[in-house]
């Protein structure tokens, strides 16, 4: 997943390739270096910067000879990096290799029209073949982390171009999962529609890459029309570090085919106990378990006890668990009875760091105190979606309706007649059970993969906590947009991965439940699925994204147009 906050530095002897006045600096600055250590602070006084993407641009940033400096002082304060290149230089693997091992998970190659036409525009003759060779040679590499934009900057070009120049820069590339962007969209008043529309159906063929548009204009962007702002605007500041801010959601690469994995995992109690303390100087939490092992622990306040859980998980990786556990803190203490599982409304009870623990002199190497928060952890999450419900009117198709958590909403709104009800659950106990407590409604076993219904034919089509079960993420969605009438809405919630703190006995229950007919496939986010919803034509109308300040149940209502 591509974080959506971007923080963009900028700096060359050339001006910024996005026009900005404010770009230009020093050129004495280009080969000199900067001060990382001033970079760093900077960064470090960006807010939420864990996990935020930091593009580096110019002019050529590849020239510069502490770019891979750069690029750690980047991951050293928790950010990821990005480059904006000509790309020329790709085609060299020992190039490649460098910007591969220093983390680079966002790349941009530039273009300025195709071929010749690039290269009069870059004074460099067979510039636009060694670009296409060197992203061809990048994705030839394999990089799963990295995002891959090729991206047509239309600047002083004519609107007419434009549709021929994608379909020949998408052929030439020739690999799958790298997006065409069409940048910096100014064109004159009107000439932008005949762009849009001459690229009006490209992303209804999923064998061609998706092609977005940066830059333009909200009259100029039609439903069905992908859409990603500039990353070249807002710039706050360039002088002495070159540091500019700005915001873009970013578009997601292909995720990978689906296969069943885990949505959680646990810690397990231990034995090891010490006396809780008030005070962080007294707390021996530290001094009682191993260093190396504290990404894998966590120490929990209990009865005026600090109590150690641990956990062996092999489902996922140091990233996966530190996401789980220290960026997000979407870990939960298990309070239901030893067999019952999934009472997520009033079974579980979010835990989160203890704020003393910030004083603490030994924080780096101890796995950190946590505290229990003693009330529902998905409240406001819960009362958005009920509300949401008991306010549907008209035809409604559920996606996955077997754990139906609302039917005290949607009973009421079926037998008044102000609702036409239709579930789909590939359970079939599950199902049994919905359908004897709402007989009025339409009941169908299978998925969305299976249900053959009308298109454009309902009001609301909800997706409650079953979109990481579909087994085609993209068919799902263009599927649900189908089904849906103009201006209807699809609700979508889902969970990311989350860790549950739990008892010997509670752990062996768990491992022992018998699991429902349908498998659980990914651990996507909103930000994941929206560039699959634009290019179904499916408007924002509200994001309730996961994050330390939320629980790991995220919110996205869309609209078609």
């Amino acid at each position: 997943m591509r974080p959506s906050a971007t923080t963009l530095l900028a700096w060359s002897g050339a001006p910024c390739v996005y026009g900005c006045p404010t770009c230009p600096i020093d050129p004495s600055t280009a080969r000199s270096g900067i001060d990382l250590a001033e970079l760093k602070r900077r960064l470090i006084a960006v807010p939420e910067r864990e996990g935020r993407l930091v593009i580096v641009t110019g002019g050529e940033p590849m020239l510069r000879p502490d770019l891979l400096r750069i690029f750690s002082t980047i991951r050293s304060v928790g950010c990821v990096p990005g480059l904006v290149t000509t790309g020329r230089a790709l085609t060299y693997p020992h190039v490649r290799e460098k910007l591969q091992r220093a983390g680079t998970e966002y790349l941009r190659v530039q273009l300025f029209g195709r071929g010749a036409s690039h290269d009069a525009a870059t004074s460099v003759a067979g510039s636009y073949e060694q670009a296409i060779a060197g992203v061809r040679a990048w994705v030839g590499d394999r990089v799963a982390s990295c995002d891959v934009d090729v991206a047509l900057y239309t600047r002083g070009r004519s609107s007419d171009s434009v549709a021929a120049d994608v379909a020949q820069i998408a052929a030439d590339v020739e690999a799958a999962g790298v997006h065409v962007v069409v940048a910096g969209s100014s064109f004159e008043p009107g000439a932008a529609d005949a762009a849009v529309a001459s690229l009006a159906r490209w992303n209804d063929d999923l064998g061609r890459p998706l092609v977005a548009w940066e830059g333009l204009a909200e009259a100029d962007s039609p439903a069905a029309c992908t859409t990603v702002p500039n990353i070249g605007t807002n710039f706050l500041s360039t002088a002495p570090a070159a540091t500019c801010l700005g915001d873009v959601a970013r578009l997601s690469s292909a995720l990978p085919p689906a296969r069943p994995r885990s949505n959680s995992f646990n810690f397990l109690r231990t034995e090891s106990i010490v006396p809780y303390a008030a005070e962080a100087v007294n707390c021996r939490a530290h001094a009682a378990a191993r260093t190396e092992d504290r990404d894998r622990q966590l120490w929990l306040v209990e009865d005026m006890k600090t109590v150690l859980y641990a956990t062996d998980t092999g489902d996922f990786d140091a990233a996966e668990i530190a996401r789980i556990k220290e960026t997000w803190s979407h870990v939960f203490v298990d309070r239901a009875a030893v067999g019952v599982l999934d009472d997520f409304t009033e079974g579980m009870r979010r835990v989160l760091p203890d704020p003393v623990c910030e004083a603490c002199d030994h924080r780096s190497a101890c796995a950190g105190r946590h505290e229990v928060v003693e009330e529902p952890p998905f409240a406001t999450e819960e009362a958005w979606i009920a509300d949401y419900v008991r306010n549907m009117r008209g035809r409604v198709l559920d996606v996955g309706c077997g754990e139906q958590l609302y039917r005290d909403e949607i009973v009421p709104l079926v037998r008044s007649g102000v609702l036409a009800y239709t579930g789909l659950d590939p359970d079939q106990p599950s199902l049994d059970d919905w359908r004897a407590a709402l007989p009025e409604g339409r009941f169908f076993q299978g998925g969305i993969e299976d249900f053959a219904g009308a298109q454009g034919s309902y009001d609301r089509v909800l997706c409650l906590r079953s979109l990481n079960h579909v087994s085609d993420l993209d068919e799902a969605i263009a599927r649900m947009a189908a089904l849906l009438k103009p201006r209807g809405q699809l609700l979508i919630v889902e969970t990311t991965p989350f860790a549950m703190l739990r008892t010997a006995a509670q752990v062996a229950a768990a491992d022992s439940a018998p699991r429902a007919g349908h498998q659980h496939f990914r651990n996507v986010t909103g930000e994941d699925v929206l560039p699959y919803a634009r290019r179904r034509g499916l408007k924002v109308v509200h994001h309730h994204p996961v994050g330390l300040a939320t629980t790991n149940e995220w919110i996205l209502l869309l609209e078609r147009g």
